[in-house]
């Protein structure tokens, strides 16, 4: 019996087939290489790479870049209800927002030295009062007076009262009336005081001005406050719900009036708010600052207010065959630079030690961004994170 057909005992006793030994010794080489795989893939499993970093590839590809910028929900045409004189806010309404009508009372302003100016003109005005009717008496009597003196010296044809005595009472009745002219004329500047000094202390009550809605209160109760300060921002009751969003004006250039753009409000988190760009509201040229975006909510939620904390989604045009690279490369240093004057990945060639490339940050779609660098080619793998502590991690990377 040769090798190839030998068999075991056991294969006697249960009348198997007899094998072949080359076959047999196969087998037995393929379980052990098996096993061997088994146990390498254990023990990377329980202690991990070699290396202390997590990587990521390279990528050229297609982009859609996504901005998403944090604002807080306004309404269109909103304006600003400001104090006209200075004081303490004495009562203040108990809405925060919501409707108001026209005329209704929002706060009053304790404003003490309004009313001390009151009591001050109402004094004065009557005091003129009083002087123009002792101006009255005055003219009255030198008007009578004259009036005697010249039926005499008709009478008597000239002979009395004498010339000089005319003349007097003539000069009399002029200085008394012109004096009632001025006594008036200083009347009725006291009572244009008068009234001045009472509509200031009347817009001590500040009163809603239109029928529309109270979006935020500026001061609180007890408060003091000075002429012109804003109190209240109110807007339309048919006004729109916006957001206004910063932009650079090279993102402006790729942005268009109509442009989809999608609202997330911190308060109402399960649902997306459709918007669409409204405007794009460029700073008058004594104001320093980028252009706003202002987004409108097409179909607001019943439950979105003015005031809400939200979150502003919008793609822009699609960049084709650009070079990607995790979001979380751009933030990995393993040097701990606070300040980072430039963009920077770390690519982990095949030796094992980090190599800094200084790059251009460009759009990005919230996990890929793109970026410009010489020494950065597709394939490469750029390090995204500690896969363990570093045994130095002040060390600078080369």
């Amino acid at each position: 019996m040769t090798d190839e057909t030998a068999s075991t005992p056991l294969d006697a006793l249960l009348g198997a087939t007899p094998r072949r030994v080359t076959r047999h010794w196969l087998s037995l080489l393929l379980l052990a290489l098996a096993g061997l795989g088994a146990a390498a893939f254990f023990v990377r499993f329980v202690t991990g790479e070699d290396s202390p970093y997590y990587s990521a590839l390279v990528e050229q590809g297609d982009l859609t870049p996504l901005i998403s910028e944090r604002a807080e929900l306004r309404v269109d045409g909103e304006r600003l209800l400001s104090a006209t004189q200075s004081g303490r806010v004495a009562w203040l309404t108990t809405k925060t927002s919501g409707p108001i009508r026209r005329g209704e009372l929002l706060a009053r302003i304790d404003a003490a030295a309004a009313k001390r100016a009151v009591g001050v003109e109402r004094a004065a005005s009557e005091a003129s009062t009083a002087s123009v009717a002792a101006a009255e008496l005055a003219a009255q009597d030198a008007a009578g007076r004259l009036a005697r003196f010249e039926g005499v010296w008709r009478r008597s044809g000239g002979r009395v009262p004498s010339l000089n005595e005319m003349e007097r009472a003539r000069a009399e009745a002029q200085r008394t009336q012109l004096a009632l002219t001025a006594a008036k004329a200083q009347a009725g500047a006291a009572r244009l005081r008068l009234a001045d000094r009472k509509a200031a202390l009347a817009a001590a009550e500040v009163r809603a001005p239109m029928n529309g809605v109270l979006v935020r209160r500026h001061v609180g109760e007890g408060q003091s406050v000075n002429e012109r300060q804003p109190l209240f921002s109110i807007a339309p009751s048919t006004a729109r719900l916006v957001v206004e969003l910063p932009f650079a004006p090279a993102l402006m250039r790729a942005m268009r009036t109509g442009a989809p753009a999608r609202v997330r409000l911190d308060d109402l988190p399960e649902k997306v708010q459709e918007a669409k760009l409204l405007r794009v509201l460029t700073p008058p040229p004594a104001i320093a600052g980028p252009p706003l975006a202002q987004f409108v909510l097409t179909a607001p939620d019943a439950g979105a207010r003015p005031g809400m904390s939200a979150t502003v989604e919008m793609e822009l045009p699609p960049r084709r065959n650009v070079l990607l690279v995790p979001d979380a490369a751009l933030t990995f240093d393993p040097e701990v630079v606070p300040d980072r004057r430039f963009s920077r990945v770390y690519v982990l060639p095949e030796d094992g030690e980090p190599r800094r490339v200084v790059v251009a940050a460009g759009a990005g779609d919230g996990k890929r961004t793109e970026v410009f660098g010489l020494g950065l080619v597709p394939g490469d793998h750029v390090i995204t994170g500690w896969r363990r502590p570093a045994a130095h991690p002040g060390q600078s990377a080369k």
